[in-house]
């Protein structure tokens, strides 16, 4: 389409603050963006709604109030509040006349604790619905994907893993879900946007091995399952900002991965207009943007004319795809039943003990006779998401206490009389512009969750504890309580699952997807975050999370520093894996595994088979195991499956830095599978399924080979003191070498020795021939 550079700088530059620029003389209709991953969020319609029609309310106090109390018209008093109500609802009713409020989904986090890309794909499906009921064409932040690297990050809720593999296998649903509904994802925000403390703008100085990876697989996972948008962070890295950054959005994202789709920035993360659009972010957002910016570039020469054409380009075609009519309907059965599935699918139970010493018996599933005191944070009531562009607002949230009702005798609000029961319910907000101080529990409410397990224990009551957060949480909560269960932020249907789960109808099968601390300052990240000024070093590298704490462990088993693994989680039923086997295939072109997975119990239930490798000898350095393939399987009690499981290359590959790309190094890897969580695994034995790698890398033996590996190999150095006897050549040359410059390679050595091109080739073809001995 033939577009005036007007025409050009129209559709890259925002018009509201959550819609493009549009054309209708050629066509080209205005794109509606809304967040989010987790549910619409209706701060930002109703702003941007009374922003198009020039409403005076917008900011006020007026719109807060009636914001925060759409669905109890009964708290808003004045007569300007009910009329900004009134308005709003017209204006709703126009795009869905029934009005459905919109559903509120769990986020990023419990929907990587499900370990089921089905899961994922269905809420997508439901996050899609819902925005194209609303007109909603591109629905931001589906996925957020951003890793969990510190766990006091604000919007740590949002993101999926502390994984980069599991967030591969899980965050590309959601893409696949959203855009089956004829809704465009975006998946944000690219790349590396780990913390919220000076977020805008905050340089971070990331290795480059450590974005390879574990910040940008996720993303170009997304990509090649379609995505439609893709949304540039507000940060920089190392030293350039992610709109301005040409190896980021032009090199790395459209060359190297092929994305077809449309960049867009944070809002309010462009701050060089032309220098963004030549780097490849296609529109800056928020609007209205005024044009002269780019009209004054384009005239100086500092806008190339054809990187304006071409993201032009790009948002007239997702114009034309994505902008269709609303549907004016929302299933709220099937939208449930997603919501549902998710929070029932991810909940994770940490613990569940025995009620007293001489009872075998534990404590959940709780007995339909269990006469319940309901307390919390917020009286028992469960925080169902987070603050910022998470929020959702909505009257569909289910309500503990009646839930319970459901289920139990007698459930009521604060202690009582008669109560043989206690569940507290321990709720930590996150949110979008803060990260939290701390992972400890409020003194106040450590103190009154202390008090409340003391009395419990004393009149020989069950106690469980709901951890309703949005982000690990340390101290001696998990000592005290009989059971305790993880539920993160889990939306509407998040009350309705924890109850059946506690009364046995749901067997838990949620597992962690991220570790659990016994400390913040355990935590690799800890002196790292979040940052000095507008700096942060990511000074861990590649060892994040359990990463870390298992390569500790492995190392030294008194350095255990995670009370909760990644992977972790409890069942009402036992389950054991054995005999993981190679069906076909080999490292450089990928494995099918396969394993049997035992329900050992009584219940039905389902487990997660998850399998780690480990490289016992390798030139770079690597964490003690990688998680590689997973797999969420039900049985029955005593039923024995055969699970499927696929491993491809790149999960025995690593980043070199060096030579700016993936190596795949010869020699061995172990394979180990498990339902319990790495820390379980010990690979110091023989165990698991030993691989052999025998191809060319850039570590195999040869004329690059150090004289530091060379002489601390036995065989390797015996077989250089017999070459050089045999030829005459100075041993002392090797000796001084590994004592001052032992990283000098043998061809090296062997040029300065003197020998001819024959001796040479000679010993080089004797270090090849010798790979068969490389561990």
């Amino acid at each position: 389409m033939e577009l005036t550079t007007d025409e050009q700088i129209t559709m890259i530059n925002g018009q509201s603050f959550f819609s493009m620029g549009e054309l209708p003389h050629k066509e080209v209709p205005r794109i509606q963006m809304l967040d989010g991953g987790t549910g619409l969020n209706f701060e930002q319609l109703f702003g941007d709604i009374m922003e198009k029609a020039d409403r005076p309310e917008r900011g006020t106090a007026v719109f807060r109030k009636v914001l925060e109390n759409f669905y109890r018209l009964d708290l808003l008093d004045t007569r300007e509040e009910v009329e900004l109500y009134n308005w709003l609802c017209e204006q709703l009713r126009s795009i869905i006349p029934e009005k459905t409020a919109p559903g509120c989904y769990p986020p990023g986090m419990l929907l990587g604790a499900s370990w089921d890309p089905e899961t994922v794909y269905q809420v997508g499906q439901a996050l899609g619905h819902e925005a194209r009921a609303y007109g909603i064409h591109v629905l931001l932040g589906t996925p957020n994907i951003n890793l969990h690297r510190d766990l006091r990050a604000g919007r740590l809720f949002e993101g999926y893993s502390e994984d980069p593999y599991l967030i591969t296998k899980l965050a590309p649903e959601l893409v696949k879900g959203v855009q089956s509904q004829g809704v465009a994802a975006n998946v944000k925000h690219f790349a590396a946007n780990n913390q919220e403390t000076n977020r805008q703008g905050i340089n971070e100085i990331i290795p480059e091995r450590a974005l390879y990876e574990l910040y940008l697989p996720g993303f170009e996972a997304c990509v090649k399952a379609g995505c439609a948008t893709v949304m540039a962070a507000y940060n920089q890295i190392n030293g350039v900002p992610c709109t301005e950054n040409k190896w980021l959005l032009t090199e790395l994202l459209r060359e190297d991965w092929s994305f077809k789709g449309l960049v867009m920035s944070d809002w309010g993360a462009v701050y060089h207009p032309a220098e963004a659009v030549n780097a490849g972010c296609d529109v800056n957002m928020p609007g209205p943007v005024s044009p002269e910016a780019l009209r004054k570039a384009l005239a100086d020469g500092t806008l190339e004319p054809d990187k304006l054409a071409g993201s032009a380009e790009r948002a007239v075609f997702l114009a034309r795809k994505y902008v269709l009519p609303p549907t004016g309907h929302i299933d709220t059965e099937m939208t449930d039943r997603a919501a549902y599935k998710a929070a029932a699918e991810g909940i994770v139970m940490l613990k569940n003990s025995s009620c007293s010493a001489d009872s075998e018996r534990k404590c959940c599933p709780l007995p339909a006779s269990s006469r319940i005191a309901l307390m919390g944070t917020m009286d028992g009531e469960l925080l169902t998401c987070g603050e910022g562009s998470a929020c959702v607002r909505t009257d569909r949230n289910t309500d503990l206490c009646s839930e319970l009702h459901r289920h139990f005798e007698d459930v009521r609000q604060g202690l009582y009389d008669g109560s043989d029961t206690i569940i507290y319910v321990l709720s930590v907000a996150g949110q979008e512009g803060n990260d939290r101080k701390t992972l400890s529990i409020d003194n106040d409410e450590a103190e009154r969750i202390s008090e409340i397990c003391g009395y419990a224990k004393q009149k020989g009551m069950r106690s469980v504890l709901i951890l309703n957060t949005s982000g690990p949480v340390t101290g001696e909560v998990f000592d005290l309580y009989d059971a305790v269960f993880w539920v993160s932020l889990p939306g509407m249907q998040g009350a309705a699952a924890i109850a059946d789960i506690l009364c046995g109808n749901v067997n838990p099968s949620g597992r962690l997807p991220l570790s659990f601390p016994y400390s913040e300052d355990n935590m690799p990240t800890y002196l790292n975050f979040p940052g000095d000024g507008m700096t942060v070093n990511y000074g861990e590298g590649i060892f994040v999370g359990y990463r870390y704490y298992a390569t500790r462990f492995h190392h030294n088993p008194k350095a255990d520093h995670a009370r909760y693994y990644l992977g972790y989680g409890l069942s009402y039923s036992t389950f054991e894996v054995r005999d993981l086997r190679v069906e076909s295939g080999d490292i450089e072109n990928g494995l099918e595994l396969t394993a049997d997975v035992e329900n050992t119990g009584e219940i039905a239930g389902k487990t997660v088979v998850q399998v780690y490798v480990h490289d016992p000898e390798s030139t770079l350095t690597k964490p003690v195991c990688e998680l590689c393939a997973f797999k969420k399987v039900y049985a029955e009690p005593h039923q024995t499956v055969t699970v499927h499981l696929h491993i491809d290359r790149r999960s025995f590959e690593s980043w070199n830095p060096d030579l700016h790309e993936w190596t795949l190094e010869d020699g061995e890897y172990i394979l180990n599978a498990t339902i319990e969580s790495p820390d379980f695994i010990d690979w110091s034995n023989s165990s698991g399924i030993i691989l052999r790698y025998e191809g060319e890398s850039p570590y195999s033996w040869g004329e690059h080979t150090s004289i530091k590996e060379i002489y601390e190999n036995p065989n390797l150095k015996s077989a250089l003191f017999s070459f050089y006897q045999s030829h005459r050549l100075s041993w002392e040359s090797i000796l001084s070498t590994y004592q001052y410059t032992a990283m000098d390679s043998i061809g090296k050595v062997l040029n300065n020795s003197g020998c001819s091109a024959e001796t040479y080739a000679e010993f080089i073809s004797t270090l090849r021939q010798m790979r068969y001995l490389k561990p």
